[in-house]
């Protein structure tokens, strides 16, 4: 029987490591694409210890069948685990590509570094794409994403390929952009962002919320802030969209349980 909760399930691999994936109520699976993450991201857990190597291809199978075997109904799948699916994208193609023969959707969430091997991503046969960005500026970037490529790089190459899509693919792309309190909610920040979204109305911008790590300086906003944002950016013709609730959930972000494991 199915639950109402997330679930989240650390999948061991044949040489000793481990990822995870997290199934939502709502039949979605997310995976995991890499066991660490080079990106060292600092408000994330997934990237604590640096990338150890890529998933093959079966190890992406492997966390499917795993879901499976727990008794879940996977409608859907996101690969927005542990990992950059672009630093995998040999790998990352060919499941893709093997879902789509099996008619299972899959979405990917990804920093767009590198910003070269993005219109190839972006041509795969995805069910929506969705960037990793979390700031407006330059300088926030930098701070938040310190080994991805520079913003600007990122935009311009996804300005370039938003050009060569339909409207109706257009629609399957968006923003994540998840607030951290005094960091990227500033006025400043929202407004450059907003001024990059105004050109592109398909596009989806995600308002995401911080899954605690322990011992992390990191929080998001006041819901009173999160609504006031939203607000803002709704009037100003962006397509905003909050956190769902089973993303909200306190299992909802990939990397904890994994690197709870390692310290413990």
């Amino acid at each position: 029987m199915q639950t109402a909760a997330n679930h989240k399930f650390a999948v061991p691999l044949a040489d000793g490591l481990a990822v995870e994936a997290v199934w939502y109520p709502s039949g979605t699976l997310c995976l995991s694409t890499q066991a660490g993450c080079a990106l060292r991201c600092p408000f994330c857990a997934s990237g604590a210890s640096g990338l150890r190597r890529n998933l093959h291809v079966d190890e992406l199978w492997q966390q499917v069948e795993q879901a499976r075997q727990h008794g879940h109904a996977i409608a859907r799948l996101t690969l927005s685990g542990i990992g950059e699916p672009l630093h995998n994208l040999a790998n990352v193609a060919d499941f893709v590509h093997s879902c789509a023969t099996q008619g299972l959707p899959v979405s990917l969430t990804s920093t767009g570094s590198p910003p070269q091997s993005l219109p190839e991503l972006l041509a795969l046969p995805h069910n929506g794409v969705m960037l990793s960005l979390h700031a407006g500026i330059a300088a926030t970037h930098r701070r938040l994403l310190p080994h991805a490529a520079d913003l600007e790089e990122i935009w311009s190459t996804f300005d370039s390929s938003l050009t060569t899509l339909s409207r109706r693919s257009r629609r399957k792309l968006g923003i994540n952009y998840l607030l951290l309190a005094g960091v990227n909610d500033g006025a400043v920040e929202i407004d450059t962002l907003t001024r990059r979204l105004q050109p592109w109305p398909e596009l989806t911008l995600h308002l995401l919320t911080l899954n605690p790590v322990p011992g992390t300086p990191w929080q998001s906003p006041s819901p009173a802030t999160i609504d006031a944002l939203h607000r803002q950016l709704s009037a100003a013709g962006i397509n905003v969209r909050r956190a769902n609730r089973w993303r909200q959930q306190l299992e909802g972000g990939c990397g904890t349980l994994v690197a709870s494991q390692r310290t413990t």
